[in-house]
């Protein structure tokens, strides 16, 4: 089954960068919280496929973004 990476792709980060190729970093990091888990069972891996802004890291900030959305409240996967 095919699916698309993101549902939902943000275009900026909350500092206004722009996450466009070449401006950010994606990563998959696994994960076992709810959203994760329901994620799994529509073909989307155990996990959290992520996107990282290199421009706020390059400012000495960090902002990372999850798909599907992580539960704060529960540990990634070790």
């Amino acid at each position: 089954m095919s699916v698309p990476l993101f549902e939902h792709h943000p275009q900026r980060c909350p500092f206004g960068h722009e996450l466009a190729p070449g401006r950010v970093l994606v990563g998959w990091t696994p994960c076992l919280c709810a959203p994760a888990r329901e994620a799994e069972t529509q073909g989307r891996g155990l996990g959290h496929l992520w996107v990282r802004c290199e421009a706020c890291r390059e400012e000495g900030w960090e902002a990372t973004f999850y798909e599907p959305a992580h539960d704060v409240t529960q540990r990634h996967a070790q």
